[in-house]
């Protein structure tokens, strides 16, 4: 029996993966998520965490075999319930910078890997001293422990640094916790990728590498697609060892995890490391079309089939078509009238779907973040220029005004 930890987002995918290998399990929720748990339609069974006493008294009767996390609510949680049951899953001494990016990049600077200059900063006053120390900028502030690009605003001078530190400092972020402290990186210049991976016993393997296309808007990078590499060069291959490495660094054995990388001329430098399935959009269906698998379905396997999972170790990364997932985004704000641009959409060359697109008569909401609040549309195939040329035309439409057609703000 798998117990699968705060299956929101995404998790509810990995939930789907379950089911349909007629997997044994149970969804954990802590109770703050209790809507999410009522809307639960996939999970057999469902049980709220409400102390670390009780849920572990009652997972050692039901004598599960892996604690997940299936989001990245459930990351410690998950960590700290399979250490108390002697399962397998990550070490739990670094669980702390598997959450903290603070942490995270001590562990990689104490494990010889490269990592970008990061302080992290509770006052002005500090705030104040790590820019006495910046070599120039832009620099990066976001917060210590957030998730979908919340919070993070590029500075190119120290006032705006100081404007970001008080627009992000002591709020709440959108994990729901408080930021306490903001972090103050180095900015990196470079290709971004996002590289998922699935561990079992220590061992990584690669699963998907994706391209980032991030613009800059108001101060902040906003993701608008990503698209698969089905071969890498030579520099995204010594990209994908950089990422094992961070991976050892923090302590991920088992499982999924989700990593985000800039390749810059300098050479390979995390982001950030979630040791979770990817997010916000997982419809299996264009992954399989790419790859032959999706994230959530090769964790199943991972942990259901352990030895079908062992022997895709044996084959060399490589995929027969291009995927691209582009994160919808309107012109601007305001209260959603018609997806005039999805008839285009469907049309162009490679298109296979659309996920969560918005509802009519609704608000555009999280416009600058990478929740897909506002859609996620899907292209598959061969050609890999071809699917660059759809995206374009989709790109210059949204920045056109002319996919979403709006009306005034709310």
């Amino acid at each position: 029996m798998l117990v699968l930890v705060n299956p929101v987002s995404t998790g509810t995918r990995l939930a789907e993966a379950l089911r349909e290998e007629g997997a044994d399990f149970l969804s954990l929720y802590e109770a703050h998520l209790g809507p999410a748990r009522d809307a639960d339609t996939t999970s057999p069974r469902t049980l709220t965490h409400h102390s670390t006493d009780t849920t572990l008294a009652a997972l050692r009767e039901l004598k599960p075999t892996a604690v997940i996390a299936a989001s990245e609510y459930g990351v410690l949680l998950a960590d700290a319930l399979a250490h108390e049951l002697g399962l397998d899953h990550h070490r739990p001494e670094q669980a702390a910078a598997r959450r903290d990016k603070q942490l995270m990049v001590r562990a990689l600077e104490a494990a010889a890997v490269p990592a970008a200059r990061t302080r992290s900063v509770g006052t002005e006053r500090e705030l104040a001293q790590a820019l006495d120390e910046v070599p120039g900028y832009p620099v990066m502030v976001k917060p210590r422990d957030s998730a979908g690009s919340d919070g993070c605003t590029i500075c190119h001078t120290r006032q705006e640094a100081l404007d970001a530190y008080r627009a992000t400092a002591h709020r709440t972020n959108l994990m729901g916790g408080r930021n306490d402290h903001v972090l103050i990186q180095e900015f990196l210049t470079g290709t971004q990728y996002i590289v998922n991976t699935v561990s079992m016993a220590g061992r990584h393997l690669l699963t998907e590498v994706y391209a980032e296309r991030i613009d800059r808007t108001e101060g902040a990078p906003v993701l608008r697609h990503i698209i698969s590499r089905p071969t890498l060069t030579p520099a995204e291959a010594d990209m994908a060892d950089y990422v094992f490495r961070c991976l050892d660094a923090l302590g991920i054995r088992e499982g999924a995890a989700h990593t985000e990388v800039m390749l810059t001329a300098h050479g390979p430098r995390l982001i950030e490391v979630n040791s979770r399935i990817m997010g916000p959009s997982l419809a299996p269906d264009p992954y399989h079309a790419a790859f032959g698998y999706s994230h959530q379905h090769l964790v199943a396997e991972r942990f259901l089939r352990p030895d079908d999972f062992a022997r895709r170790f044996e084959t060399p990364y490589g995929a027969a078509r291009a995927v691209a997932k582009i994160f919808l985004r309107p012109h601007r704000a305001g209260v959603l009238l018609a997806a005039d641009g999805v008839r285009t959409l469907r049309r162009l060359p490679g298109f296979h779907s659309i996920d969560r697109l918005p509802v009519v008569g609704e608000p555009l909401r999280d416009r600058h973040l990478t929740t897909g609040a506002c859609g996620i549309a899907y292209l598959v195939h061969e050609d890999e220029d071809l699917l660059r040329h759809s995206l374009d035309v989709v790109h210059d439409m949204e920045d056109a005004g002319l996919f979403y057609r709006l009306g005034p703000e709310e």
